[in-house]
Parts: C-alpha cells; structure tokens; sequence
C-alpha cells in the first residue's frame, strides 16, 4: 500500500508528519512525503534511515510565508475583516501550485494524509484521484465546547465556545470560496458546497487528533471515535549528540531558562528577547537563546551589547537550533511562541513553560498551559516590563514546577502516540472514498 503524508507549514507543523512516516515504514508501507521546499533537505536527513521513502518539495516556502507582512502583521490586525482577510490568504497561498505538486507526488497512491495547514489541497487531491483523505490535526480545529478560537474566559459557557467554531468556519469559507473554486477547476474538479470540516463529516471521516487528551480531558468523550486523541506525534529514537561547547556549558552552571521562537519572526525582536533577558538575570538564571529561522532578528545585537568579558557572555548561551529531547530534560523552564511541537517538546520533558503567543494557534496553546496550572501565556507584543515579570515569577515557583512535573507523567510516550496514530490510519483506510460535492 502507498501512503502519501503532506505536511505542510513550519518545521514544527512538519515533524509529525516525520514521525508518522517512520512508523509507517517499520510496517512495511510505501511512503511518500511531501513538504515545503524550505524543509525538504532536513526532512531527508531524519529519514535517511528509511532510504525507500521518497521526499518532495510541495506548496510554498513557509520560511518565507512566515516572514511575510500578511503573517506578521496583517494576521494580527485588531480589525476582525482584516485578520480575516490575511488568514484566508494564507490557506490559499499558492493554491493551484501546491495542488498541481502534490498531485503528482500522490499520483498512484492508496491513500492520502495530512496535517490540517492545507487541509484543503489534501481533500481536493484526494478526491482528484478517488482515494481515502485521513486528516491529521495539530490542535484542535473543529467545533467543540471545551475550547474557543481565539480563547475565551474560562467562564464562558461550552455551548458559547461551540458557536464561536461554527461561525469561524462559516466566515472562513465565505472569504475563501471563490478561490477554493478556482483551484479546483484547476484540478477538473467541481466548486465545493461548503468548507472542508462539513465535507469530512458527511463523509464521516476518521480525523486523527495528534495531541495529548491529559491537556484536553474532556475532548475524547465530546468528539468520541471519529476524532481519536492520540497523543502528539514526536520524534523516537536517541535525541541528536549535542555541541560539545554547549554540553560543557549546560554542566557547568545551574540549569538554565531555554529561550526560543522557533520559525516565529518575532516583532521588535531585540526589544522581546533583551526583556526576557533582563527579566531573567534579575531573578539569577542562565539562559539558552535558541535564534530559529529568524535569528530572534536580534542576537548579534544582542551579544555586543553585553560585550566580552561580561557576566551576561558566560550566563547566555546563544545557538541557532538544538534537538529539544537533549535540551529541554536540562532546563529549569521554557520561554517560546507555544507553537505545538515546542509545547509538546516542554511539557513532556516536564518544563513550566512561558507562551509569548506570536500567532495562529499559539494563543489556544498558551491558554491550555495557563489553565492546567504548568505556566503562563501572553501575546508576545505585552512581554515587557512588570507583566512579564510577574509571569516569569509564576512559571518559575515550585508549585507550576510540580505541577509541569505531573502532567509530563501523564503524557502518552512518543512510541504510544505514533502507534496509536499508525493503528487508527489503517483501520481508517478502507472507508469511504471521497465523492464530488
């Protein structure tokens, strides 16, 4: 059987789909990938011990995306049309050319996964060839009562909450069915109904939840088998060796506060991290400064400010990127952008965890930690001054510790939650094959 993942979006939004394909080939599937261009050669290299699965670059380069005026700014609007307006333009970035790639990556296969950033091109590829579509999702998006979008007040009423989704979806597809049309056309497929959630629940599609139930409790008796909570889908397997430098830094000291943002371009860079900086030498921590695609836009700054010889060289380390599994276990808390894989990457090593949201789903994700009692959440534009000491001074007491401690027991093992997601794919696999709308 060929499987076809595509996994659109940064690299968090990407690894899922790494690990799903390597547990795929342990069962004797044949695997293709498709991701953006931006990530195709890293991809490669984690998969360089399943050589039969083969990698294509699809859709647009997300490195780019991310850095974009419509992602940085427009997104945030404080005008809902506006926001609206940019968010459609990002799930339609490039439409008809990530469709037209992936068609012919998935030409001849069985199947058809992927993550739901791009949920659409998926669905209409899917359809184009008559095979089955298993969405993987990364949070939660479909309507529910136990989460809003953007967060509610815990005060609001579930039935509140599940309003909210319809409406976004409802608003979601308004804006962007003209365009979904063309691209369809483009495909020789006729314009869609309605929007992709209302498509899969006609068709009763088994969508694969790759998050963990113990943040979302009451998810798994609300959406029952058809959305199954399996766990996030993280790497297995021994974590990358680290830089010998950075080894003999982390043992030398105390353990430190990891800083980083991930494929996040952060607004006013060098002001966020010189704050969180600030913030953290008053309290006597070391930090980890992990730059990410955008170099946090301000570390070489950031570094001759504090010149060399000073205290801040030898209590700030600063790296472009490190593998979280052999980092964070090391870390007395985490401060990043609360995108999924980063939260998971937390959380499972136990870290009271800080979300300074720049975006996206982000603030659902900074909202979660803040209600199970492992940290804090704020929008990344508020992380100054004293609202971001008193954050910091709740994520670092022993008792958001503890409870951070807790939930990392909780947490299904990335073994458990790939597993769970590979038995779900296959037992999803013979349903119904999508038909024309």
């Amino acid at each position: 059987m060929v499987s076809t993942l595509v996994f659109q979006g940064s690299r968090g939004d990407v690894e899922p789909g790494v690990a799903l394909a390597e547990e795929l080939v342990r069962r004797g599937r044949t695997v293709r990938v498709a991701v953006p261009p931006n990530v195709v050669d890293d991809v490669r290299r984690r998969l360089s011990s399943a050589p039969t699965v083969e990698v294509s670059a699809c859709g647009p380069d997300t490195a780019r995306t991310l850095a974009s005026t419509v992602a940085t700014r427009e997104i945030k609007s404080c005008n809902p049309f506006r926001r609206l307006r940019a968010a459609t333009a990002l799930a339609t970035e490039d439409g008809i050319r990530t469709r037209r790639d992936l068609l012919a990556v998935a030409d001849g296969s069985d199947v058809v996964i992927g993550s739901n950033v791009g949920q659409e091109a998926a669905l209409d590829v899917a359809e184009r060839l008559g095979v089955p579509y298993v969405p993987v999702h990364l949070c939660p998006v479909r309507p529910t009562r136990a989460v809003s979008f953007p967060p509610l007040p815990q005060r609001v009423p579930g039935p509140v909450r599940l309003a909210g989704w319809h409406a976004l979806d409802r608003a979601l597809w308004h804006a962007s069915r003209v365009t979904e049309a063309a691209h369809r056309r483009d495909l020789g497929l006729p314009p869609a109904s309605s929007s992709v959630a209302r498509r899969l629940r006609r068709l009763r599609t088994t969508e694969i939840q790759a998050y963990d139930p113990a943040l979302f409790p009451t998810l798994p008796t609300e959406w029952g088998a058809r959305r199954p909570l399996v766990g996030f889908l993280r790497p297995t397997g021994d974590p990358a060796a680290l830089d010998p430098d950075l080894e003999s830094w982390l043992s030398a000291g105390p353990a430190p506060v990891y800083v980083g943002f991930g494929s996040m371009t952060v607004p006013d860079g060098p002001a966020v991290v010189g704050a969180i900086l600030d913030e953290l030498g008053r309290r006597g921590y070391r930090v980890l400064v992990a730059g990410g695609w955008s170099g946090l836009g301000a570390a070489e700054g950031l570094r001759s400010e504090r010149g060399p010889g000073s205290d801040a060289v030898d209590r700030v380390r600063w790296v472009d990127q490190v593998d979280h599994r052999a980092v964070l276990p090391r870390c007395a808390a985490v401060v990043h952008h609360g995108g999924a894989g980063t939260v998971a990457a937390g959380l499972g090593a136990g870290c009271p965890t800080l979300v300074c949201s720049v975006g996206a789903d982000q603030p659902l994700w900074g909202a979660r930690v803040t209600a199970l009692g492992a940290g804090a959440s704020m929008p990344v534009r508020s992380a100054r001054g004293a609202a971001l000491g008193h954050a910091l001074d709740r994520v670092l007491h022993p008792d958001t510790r503890s409870r951070a401690a807790a939930i990392a027991r909780e947490l299904a093992s990335p073994d458990v939650a790939v597993r769970a997601a590979a038995d779900v794919l296959e037992s999803a696999t013979d349903r119904r094959i999508p038909c024309p709308d």
